[in-house]
Formats: C-alpha cells, sequence, structure tokens
C-alpha cells in the first residue's frame, strides 16, 4: 500500500497526491466553474460529480449512469409490427414514390405506438440525481483555484477565505462505490458551514414531449445528524433511486438547521455519498445504504489510495507525451485554450485533450457506455435528450476505448450491445420480418426497442446500423488478441448479421443483390422528403464487409465450407460502388440518387473509416481515389460539429491526407469547442454539452502514429514535423500487442512491440518493410540503425 502525503507547490499553485500520482497530469483554473459545464467532473463509470463554485456558495452536481426520465414504464414491449407491409413498400420505392413509402410505413407504426401507450419518439431523458449544496461563512474568497488530476481522477479547490485557507478535494470511488468530498481547514482554520441535497435547478416545462414538471410522483428530503437522504419516485415509470450522503466531522458541532446540516468549528468535513436507483418502489432500502457506508473507512486518506491504485493503473496504461509537461504546470486551462484559439494547435494542447479524452472515458464507462453527456450533466434539458445516438456518437465515443489499451471501456460496451440483442432482434422481427438485428438510432438503454423515427427519419431502414455497431467488438478482439472472444462473442454476431442480410437483400434483374430500402444516415436525397434511398454506399459497404469478416473469422472460428462458400457469394453478388461525374465516391450506389456535399456526415466514406476496405496499397487504385475525392468535397462543407471535424480527420488520416488532418484539428482548436471543463461541445463557442469529440480525439491521434490491421502495422504514416519529439507508450496494436514508440526530429527513434503471442508481422517503419517474427513473451525493439530482438 502507498503511502499518502500531500503537496503544495506554491509557485504553479498544483496539489497532488505525492506517492498515489506523478503530478503529471494535472489540469487547472484559476476561475471558479460558476457555470456547470464548465465543472470539472469525476466519475467511477456509474456515480459522477461536477464541482460548481460561486462566491458564498457551491454545489456538486452527483450523477448516476442509471437515472432516466422515461415516456413510459420500462417493462413496456413497444415495437410496432410493420413487417407485412415491406412488400407495399418496396413497391412504391420502385415507382419513386419515396415519400409515401415512407409514410406508409411510419404512419402505422406511430400509430401502433399511440395505441400502446408509448408516445414519445425520443423515450427516456438522462439527469441529475441531485445536489450536495454548500453554503459557507461568508462571502470572501481569494486567491483561488481548482485543478483536476486526470491520473487519480481526484479534484481539488483551494482559496483563502475569513483569514485562512481552506481546501476541498473529491473524486468518485471505483472501490468503495461512493463519492467523497472532503473539506479541510489549513493552519488551524475552522469550518463554518451548511450541508443540504437539493434538486438540481431546472426542472420545469416540456421537453422533448416530457412533461418534466410532473416527471415524479415523489420527491423526499430527509436530515438526521450524520445524515442527509433523497428519495425520488417517477411519475410514469415505476422506477426511482435514493441518494445517501453520510457526514463525518473532525472537532467542531453539527446540528440540523432545517432541510440541512449546520457545521460549526471543524477541522474537517467528509461526505461519503451513495445513489441507489431502484426498478419497484418496494426495492428501496435507504436504511441499507446507511449501513454499508457506516462501514466504510472514514478517513479520506484510506478511501484515496485504494481508488487511485486502481484509477491510476488504468490511466498510464497509455500516455502520449509530447514534452510539455512544463506547461502543464505553467498555465491555466483557460490562458492555453486562449492561446490555441488565438495561435493554433500547440504540443500542451494535444496532450491535455488527448489525456483528457482518455480520463473521460474511464470515469464514464459502467453498465453503459458513455451516452452524448457521458454520465454528467447539469440540466433537465439536454440536447438531443443526451442519450445513446447510434449513427457516429457513440461509435466514436469508444473509439479509443481497445486502442488505448482500456479493455475495461471495451467490455462495458460489449456487455452493452449484448444486452439490447433481444430488443434488436424483436426490431428486425417486427419492423421488417427478417431474423438477424436491427439497431435503434436512440434507445432505452434497458431494452433496444426502436421508437425514435417519424416520417422523414425513418431509422427501421438502416441495415446498416448494426454491422457500425458491432464492429467495435471485433476490433476489441483483435486488438487484445483474443480469439476466445472472437469465437464465442463475435462471430456469432456476424452470422446473425448474415442471417439477416439472406431475409432482406433482393436479388434484382442485373444478378446482384440490393439493399432497398435503405438509409444513408440523416442525409435527405435530392427531391425528396425521408431519407429513404436504395443502395446507400455505407449500407452496402458494411453488408460487405460483415461476410468479409465472416470469411476471415470462419477460418479460425469452424465455419462449415458451405457456410464459407455462402458468404463468398454474397460478398460478391452485392454492387459496385459508384464514382460520381465530380470523380468522387457517391453516396449512393444506384444513380438516381444526386450528393448532397453540403452535410456533416460522410458516412459513405465508411470502408475507410473505421472499415479498412478502400485503405492501404493493396486498395482499388480508382476508388481510394473517388474516396479522396468525396473527402475533399466534405471538408470544403466545413461542418461546425465538433465531433464531425474529428470523424473526417480519421477519415483523412487513413487516406494520408495530412492536410485535411491537420486542418481539423486546428478548426477544433481555434472555435471554442473546450469549455473551462476541458469537456468538448457539439457547436463552435461552447454551444451543446457533448463528450464525442473529446472522447475519440486519443484515437485520432493514435491513427496518426501507427495503422494497425491483421498482420501488418506501419508507423508515423501521418504525423506532421511541426511535432517532432514525443512519444507514445501502452497502444495496443493487432494481435494482442502492445506498442511503445519515440519520435526525434521528425523521424522515428525507437520502437518496442511486446509480443503476446506469435505471429509474423509486416512493419513499415521510415520508408522500409521489415519482416518481423514474434513470439509471444518477447519484447522486440526497432531502432534508426534496425531491427533487434
Amino acid at each position: 500500500m502507498y503511502l499518502l502525503s500531500i503537496v503544495f507547490v506554491m509557485d504553479c499553485s498544483i496539489v497532488y497526491a505525492k506517492g498515489l500520482s506523478s503530478g503529471r497530469w494535472v489540469v487547472w483554473s484559476s476561475n471558479a466553474a460558476s457555470a456547470w459545464e464548465d465543472a470539472f467532473v469525476v466519475g467511477n463509470g456509474v456515480q459522477g460529480m461536477m464541482a460548481v463554485n460561486d462566491s458564498a456558495s457551491e454545489r456538486f452536481i452527483c450523477t448516476h449512469e442509471e437515472l432516466f426520465i422515461r415516456g413510459w414504464d420500462r417493462r413496456k414491449v413497444a415495437v410496432p409490427k410493420t413487417a407485412h407491409l415491406l412488400p407495399q413498400v418496396r413497391h412504391l420505392m420502385e415507382m419513386r414514390k419515396t415519400d409515401e413509402a415512407d409514410e406508409l410505413l411510419t404512419g402505422e407504426a406511430e400509430r401502433q405506438l399511440r395505441e400502446m401507450g408509448a408516445l414519445q419518439r425520443w423515450p427516456l431523458i438522462p439527469h441529475p440525481a441531485f445536489d450536495l449544496c454548500v453554503d459557507w461563512e461568508g462571502k470572501e474568497r481569494n486567491a483561488f483555484r481548482r485543478q483536476l488530476d486526470l491520473e487519480i481522477g481526484e479534484g481539488k479547490s483551494r482559496w483563502q477565505y475569513t483569514g485562512g485557507f481552506l481546501e476541498e478535494s473529491y473524486f468518485s470511488s471505483r472501490t468503495h462505490h461512493v463519492n467523497v468530498v472532503r473539506f479541510k481547514g489549513e493552519n488551524g482554520k475552522r469550518l463554518n458551514l451548511l450541508l443540504s441535497l437539493k434538486e438540481t435547478p431546472g426542472r420545469d416545462g416540456m421537453h422533448f414531449e416530457h412533461d418534466l414538471a410532473n416527471a415524479f410522483k415523489d420527491i423526499k428530503k430527509e436530515v438526521d445528524l450524520g445524515w442527509l437522504t433523497y428519495h425520488a419516485a417517477y411519475s410514469q415509470d415505476s422506477g426511482g433511486y435514493d441518494g445517501v450522503a453520510r457526514v463525518i466531522l473532525r472537532g467542531g458541532r453539527m446540528s440540523q438547521k432545517g432541510s440541512a446540516l449546520q457545521i460549526e468549528d471543524a477541522k474537517e468535513v467528509l461526505v461519503l455519498i451513495r445513489i441507489v436507483p431502484w426498478e419497484k418502489e418496494k426495492l428501496s432500502d435507504i436504511n441499507s445504504i446507511k449501513r454499508n457506508l457506516s462501514e466504510l473507512p472514514s478517513d479520506y486518506r484510506s478511501l484515496l489510495e485504494t481508488h487511485a491504485e486502481e484509477q491510476g493503473e488504468m490511466f498510464r496504461r497509455m500516455q502520449f507525451d509530447l514534452g510539455g509537461a512544463k506547461e502543464w504546470k505553467k498555465s491555466s486551462v483557460e490562458e492555453i485554450l486562449r492561446s490555441v484559439r488565438e495561435n493554433g494547435i500547440s504540443p500542451v494542447f494535444l496532450e491535455q485533450v488527448a489525456a483528457m479524452g482518455r480520463y473521460l472515458l474511464i470515469s464514464s464507462c459502467g453498465k453503459y457506455p458513455p451516452p452524448l453527456q457521458g454520465i454528467w450533466g447539469g440540466t433537465w434539458k439536454p440536447a438531443w435528450i443526451g442519450g445513446f445516438v447510434w449513427d457516429s456518437n457513440l461509435n466514436l465515443a469508444i473509439s479509443a476505448a481497445s486502442m488505448s489499451n482500456l479493455q475495461e471501456c471495451a467490455e462495458t460496451y460489449a456487455t452493452y450491445v449484448e444486452r439490447l440483442l433481444p430488443g434488436w432482434r424483436l426490431n428486425a422481427q417486427n419492423y421488417l420480418g427478417c431474423r438477424g438485428f436491427i439497431v435503434a438510432h436512440y434507445n432505452d438503454p434497458l431494452n433496444g426497442y426502436l421508437t425514435h423515427f417519424g416520417h422523414g427519419f425513418p431509422w427501421m431502414f438502416w441495415s446498416g446500423g448494426a454491422g457500425w455497431n458491432i464492429r467495435p467488438l471485433y476490433e476489441y478482439a483483435m486488438l487484445m488478441g483474443d480469439e476466445t472472444f472472437l469465437k464465442e462473442r463475435v462471430f456469432p454476431l456476424y452470422k446473425e448479421m448474415a442471417n439477416f442480410y439472406e431475409d432482406y437483400l433482393r436479388m434484382e434483374a442485373d444478378g446482384m443483390f440490393h439493399i432497398s430500402p435503405s438509409i444513408s444516415p440523416e442525409n435527405t436525397p435530392v427531391g425528396s422528403n425521408t431519407w429513404l434511398s436504395k443502395d446507400a454506399t455505407m449500407d452496402v459497404a458494411i453488408a460487405k464487409e460483415v461476410f468479409y469478416l465472416l470469411g476471415e473469422m470462419g477460418e479460425v472460428c469452424g465455419a462449415t465450407p458451405m457456410e464459407m462458400k455462402k458468404w463468398q457469394r454474397y460478398l460478391e453478388k452485392l454492387p459496385d460502388y459508384r464514382v460520381n461525374s465530380d470523380g468522387a465516391l457517391a453516396e449512393w450506389i444506384d444513380d438516381n440518387y444526386s450528393d448532397i456535399y453540403n452535410h456533416r456526415h460522410n458516412s459513405h466514406l465508411y470502408p475507410v473509416f473505421p472499415g479498412f476496405e478502400l485503405v492501404g496499397e493493396n486498395a482499388d487504385v480508382e476508388l481510394q481515389k473517388a474516396a479522396g475525392i468525396a473527402l475533399d468535397k466534405r471538408f470544403a462543407f466545413d461542418t461546425t460539429s465538433a465531433h464531425g471535424l474529428i470523424h473526417l480527420a480519421l477519415q483523412a488520416v487513413r487516406l494520408r491526407r495530412l492536410d485535411i488532418v491537420l486542418a481539423n484539428i486546428d478548426r477544433f482548436s481555434r472555435r471554442g469547442y473546450l469549455y473551462g471543463s476541458l469537456v468538448t461541445s457539439h457547436e463552435p463557442n461552447h454551444q451543446i454539452y457533448n463528450l464525442d469529440a473529446i472522447l475519440s480525439f486519443p484515437r485520432l491521434l493514435m491513427e496518426m502514429l501507427a495503422f494497425t490491421k491483421k498482420g501488418y502495422l506501419e508507423i508515423m504514416p501521418a504525423w506532421p514535423a511541426v511535432y517532432p519529439d514525443g512519444s507514445l507508450k501502452g497502444m495496443r496494436i493487432y494481435g494482442g500487442h502492445t506498442l511503445d514508440l519515440t519520435w526525434k526530429e521528425a523521424k522515428l527513434e525507437s520502437l518496442k512491440i511486446y509480443a503476446v503471442a506469435d505471429e509474423k508481422l509486416v512493419m513499415k517503419c521510415d520508408g522500409k518493410q521489415y519482416q518481423v517474427q514474434l513470439v509471444k513473451g518477447t519484447c522486440y525493439q526497432w531502432k534508426r540503425n534496425g531491427l533487434n530482438n
């Protein structure tokens, strides 16, 4: 067990837990977070907190990943049956009556949902649990500093207050499953404050068809000496949650004052908070929560040590370093963001965004992967309901998980998908009459039912969504080198997808299988009012990938010769991609659909990223060129969405278009996408709190430094010379091996591969190719003068 000592470095106002943290990855600010979006966040994947500061009072917004205001009871089965209409829909499609085809099916589906009592297109809203409110005696607050240690997930604030210094520390314990907050005076300073649990402000009116004002049938707050409790029961759903805060003093006095606890003359105050959701109110048991909290250590040091050991080990597995350590200590978050907004990308900015991206991923993966706001949020009215969105948002949010050596986060995603499969299967069966599964664009995380649709956006026809969203499981198996996972949990899903395509694809007169209806996410073809189309490039690309990967996996997963032959036939009989009159890869293969370049989505570039089909020396040269032109068209449009900039940059890396990569990172750095919390917004100038961009940023940097696929590794394929020196340690590559590399003067200096299995690997670096025989348990090193064991 580590010994914990606290060191305060006067020249830069950084406080870190020496012995538990290196102090290298600490972001700090001298500005109070008066807006919740600027608050530093902590989380253990399940529970979290946001520290909002004000002159005389502050609040810790407490959150839990399983809290949702639902439009109907969670146990309701809400999937309409419309498969009998599919022949009519297809007939209308053939007559080019896409709006009528859309209205026929979505109109019937909406009618059935109304009869079921499932009225909202957006089925649920994540929300904060409550605020731990802290009211200080007096208003004086000088020399304020706050910080967040990304390595161990500990936040701190320190300020001068009525004749002395106060320090507050907080984290969300991974080992004890509680939020922990400590208030402490320095040099004998005594604490006088009020503590209470209150509802987070702003629950009023309607939001996306949800009546927020009447969202709860019951909210109870109680106060006892040493305890604050909060009980909330939903009105439209049988569930609810309890919150319990245990308050522990060192010195001083505690008394009840109305709905608060009054603390007087204390040396130190420790608060332990646990939030427990329940499915039925009879399962509520506040006394049991109190007993469990009473058994926990009552000193901050003991609680932090066990948490920091676990959190720190995860964070340190991969580190990206451009030599900016001194700048982290010297410059505040505001100074760094101001600098990049005026001058563009800087090494310390890249370091901080990369480190924060991994920190947020670690902190927001529990039972569920991170939705749009992660596990945090200080509003009852998040944009797009703040939920789990499957067409690029969630895909990007977890894109760095396996590659950045966070198997726990990848496993969170995998188990989440597996829990949703029964609902996804019902979607395919009821809507389309098919085996396999259909992903809901947005769904209740408990069931996966597709209820979010309407005229113009008929998501039940998005066949590619399933393949796109199971691909991370394939990537997880390959990057972890886990053949058992591949055989038992990935291969069966792809076989189910093959079953879906067998039922849904239609052989036409040209002897090819076609996808109709089809969708290119969120883009409406010219002359139509609906996304409904035929042979969207993305849908076809994903179908091709499914059958290709089945052939690849079938060799090691025991597929029969008949299965292999069938999958190959489908692969060969899917339509070829189309190159349009501009020379660009077309968004729809059917030439009845014209391209629309001014759109934030670039789904037709799926075969570039996350797929591999049009990447590398073995790809079709003409199609690769066409993909590059399509990339240029989307780049010229210049999306305002932060995650759209990163998504396009990821595709640009794969096509070795460093100019676009750097331009999009520059756009990202200058437009005010990062709050004072270093969490990103969806739109420029801090509009719409949204984590997708920052969560995917580590993946972008890793792709710039290493391209990995089965049996192949390319080093520094798209790294700019303007950042000539640096290192990357702990990146996972295909085969399950771990990669470390350093570069100097814009050239690879050294490389290490820690092999976990025997494998022949083609490695390209410094413009040369090497045939490397990896041997399990051996570390291979590459240096400028050659390859060494």
